[in-house]
């Protein structure tokens, strides 16, 4: 399941655990040691996930297929997301 957009949660309301992966876990930029960390604990992620590994300073996505560099050269992680759209 990738992630689920936004949600206003009501005081009072049940988070599920269906509710905690897709609109927080899924959104998040999870941050690892290195490639070997993030790989045994994310062993399946979801097309648009983010990680951090701190051995390469590097962000990266999940395309889909694989994980990819945000960014790269001159460009920063600000000027990404504006050309991402987000």
């Amino acid at each position: 399941m990738a992630g689920l957009g936004y949600k206003v949660f009501t005081a009072g309301e049940v988070l599920t655990a269906a509710d905690l992966q897709g609109y927080a876990i899924d959104q998040v930029v999870a941050v690892f040691a290195n490639e070997a960390a993030a790989g045994s604990a994310i062993p399946s992620p979801t097309e648009g996930q983010f990680r951090f590994l701190k051995d390469t300073d590097t962000t990266q996505f999940f395309s889909g297929a694989s994980w990819q560099a945000v960014g790269g050269g001159d460009v920063g992680f600000e000027q990404t997301f504006m050309l991402m759209g987000a």
